[in-house]
């Protein structure tokens, strides 16, 4: 029979059944040897006595993937429809940098994604609200604005779910406990605070899980990241990683060109003119020399 990975610990790993609940398995070492599962995965399950045993994972659909610290591409969760960048915009502060990797990976591996600006309670004027929203709704990017105290954007959210295999990052602190707290109040699950010394978040998801939330909809809550690392992916798809650079592409004097230094650069250009946000750019600039370093390693 076919089972979905919830979680995956030392030993073994939680199941998901068909009707939603969970049990335990154990991994067949075959299965460890071609590659550990991942949340998200379909695994072929064996039951022996009342043991579950995972005798094989099926092949992947789309992943979400960062760069471990070995350097080597990692995956985060499997057979994903949708990613939620989520960040708040106070307690912590609103983190640019982690979702333009975030949006990169996702882009890279043909994944839709969205942003979920969180917290929005905290924050008493609309315009830096809007002023964050405005350089990822521009490149194309459905941008969710979100209270769990309010209850502010909550249906909107559930409402696009529907159906979905949908898979949270962010992090620490930005809320997504509290997301999904909010999208099935029926889980008992624990929700952190801020440290108080770093003003960033606790980590209170400690692994990997998948959430049912009914109506075949899928929600995979994962730890909060300090970092969201993309200098695995090689340097000459970066800026394909932008959607907003894209229609400026062929428009540029050279082929080959990194919009960094070439003369006759249409995304210069377009940054110049003011149709493609400067802070977007000067992000990929700085995403394009981490992966550059990778390169030069390699």
């Amino acid at each position: 029979m076919e089972m979905r990975v919830s979680s995956v610990g030392r030993r073994g790993v939680t199941l998901m059944t068909e009707n939603g609940s969970h049990r335990s398995g154990e991994i067949s070492g075959r299965v460890y040897r071609e590659g550990t599962p991942v949340a998200g995965d379909w695994a072929v399950v064996e039951e022996r006595g009342e043991t579950l045993f995972v005798v094989e994972i099926l092949p992947r659909r789309k992943v979400l993937a960062r760069t471990s610290s070995s350097g080597s591409r990692q995956v985060i969760a499997a057979n994903v429809d949708l990613v939620l960048v989520v960040v708040s915009i106070r307690e912590p502060d609103l983190d640019t940098g982690f979702v333009d990797r975030a949006l990169v990976s996702c882009e890279q591996m043909g994944l839709d994604a969205a942003i979920v600006l969180n917290k929005i309670d905290l924050e008493e004027h609309d315009g830096k609200i809007e002023g964050a929203a405005a350089p990822y709704s521009k490149a194309g990017y459905m941008i969710f604005r979100t209270s769990c105290l309010t209850g502010q954007g909550m249906e909107r959210l559930r409402s696009q779910l529907a159906g979905l295999s949908v898979v949270m990052t962010g992090p620490s602190g930005t809320g997504k406990t509290s997301i999904a707290r909010s999208l099935r109040p029926d889980l008992d699950l624990r929700v952190g605070s801020l440290s108080a010394k770093t003003s960033t978040g606790k980590h209170t998801t400690v692994a990997t899980r998948l959430i049912n939330l009914g109506q075949e909809t899928i929600l995979i809550d994962t730890p909060g990241l300090r970092l969201f690392s993309v200098s695995h992916i090689d340097s000459r798809e970066l800026s394909d990683c932008f959607p907003e650079f894209r229609p400026f592409h062929r428009d540029c004097r050279f082929r080959d060109c990194m919009h960094r230094t070439e003369p006759g650069c249409a995304v210069m250009a377009a940054v110049e003119r003011g149709e493609v946000s400067r802070d977007r750019y000067e992000s990929y600039l700085s995403i394009l020399e981490e992966t550059d370093r990778k390169d030069q390693r390699r």
